[in-house]
């Protein structure tokens, strides 16, 4: 009777070979059972890919407005609060300082005097406030200053009104309100940002408004009314008490009357929020509903696939003990 035999080299090939792939096949099984998706995804869905590319693509794009809506959030939320902090610095000066001007005390004017001067370097600081390295108010020139320091913009000022000739109060507002107007003026020496941003899209059909700047009139308005007041503190170009006065009023119902503009540019920032918001929350709900539909389509049986690994393991055990049998093999044993 012929016997076939295959030589020991061959042998000790076919056993790795026969390790590997079973090996494999437990990893696989493993792998499945563990991730709940199968490792094979052309062999499930029968070589056509089209579906979860689809899946894919959207499910990256909503990847990336996720990003976008998060930072959006952040912004809008910094914005509010920077406008917040300029309400809480400006509220009660505008009457504080029409009140103590017309009391017949000086020390208390330059009370509120220097403390609107204090304010209105507290608002340039927060209109330089910024988001991670991104500035807020400086529209698409992010990183640096939106506005320039006090001192640059008061020196400004009292080159305006000395260049005008001013001497009355109501002269000398006109020449306040003619530089933070000139392009030449608040908008090349105190405004250090760039042009308003465009809007953000935060959904296939959602955009977002936050291309506010220092420039915006409410704000620009705000900063001009407490440059006023810390002119008439300088008063290095007020002529006498009495002109100082009547500056200081005009100053305080100029801050009166912004207050009205924060509030509807606040609401508009608002606006631009709820729309974030509601962004977020359908791009989540739309991102749930097409991981499930991924699911369906990649999901495999946990039974099934820890039976197979099971399986392959059993295998496994058993191809070692033979190996190693085998290897105890002597050629007494053989000839028996």
């Amino acid at each position: 009777m012929a016997v076939n035999s295959i030589g020991d080299m061959a042998q000790t090939f076919m056993l790795r070979r026969q390790t590997t792939r079973m090996k494999q096949e437990a990893s696989v099984a493993a792998q499945e059972l563990t991730t709940g998706y199968t490792a094979n995804v052309g062999r499930k869905l029968g070589g056509d890919l089209t579906r979860v590319a689809g899946l894919e693509v959207t499910l990256s794009r909503l990847k990336g407005y996720r990003h976008v809506t998060d930072m959006a959030a952040m912004t809008s939320n910094a914005m509010q609060s920077v406008l917040g902090q300029i309400d809480a610095l400006t509220e009660n000066m505008g009457p504080s300082v029409l009140n103590a001007s017309n009391m017949e005390s000086p020390r208390i004017l330059d009370t509120f005097l220097k403390e609107g001067t204090a304010n209105f370097k507290a608002v340039l600081a927060s209109l330089n406030s910024k988001v991670g390295d991104r500035t807020l108010f400086a529209g698409i020139a992010t990183n640096g200053p939106a506005v320039a320091s006090s001192d640059v913009i008061l020196a400004a000022l009292e080159a305006a009104i000395s260049g005008a000739g001013a001497v009355t109060a109501e002269d000398m507002e006109t020449a306040v309100t003619a530089w933070f107007d000139d392009p030449a003026g608040f908008a090349s020496i105190g405004y250090l940002g760039g042009a308003a941003s465009a809007p953000i899209a935060v959904s296939a059909e959602d955009r977002a408004d936050l291309g506010v700047t220092a420039m915006d009139p409410a704000i620009k308005g705000a900063v001009k009314s407490l440059a006023m007041i810390a002119l008439a503190d300088r008063g290095t170009v007020i002529p006498n008490p009495e002109t100082g006065l009547k500056f200081t009023r005009l100053a305080g119902s100029a801050l009166m009357q912004n207050q009205s503009d924060r509030t509807y540019l606040a609401g508009q920032i608002g606006l631009s929020q709820a729309r974030i918001e509601q962004a977020q929350t359908r791009n989540e709900a739309e991102g749930a509903a097409l991981r499930l539909a991924r699911s369906d389509l990649l999901a495999v049986d946990p039974y099934e696939a820890a039976t197979r690994m099971e399986a392959a393991q059993t295998q496994l055990e058993t191809l070692y003990s033979v190996t190693a049998r085998l290897s105890r093999l002597r050629l007494v044993d053989f000839l028996r």
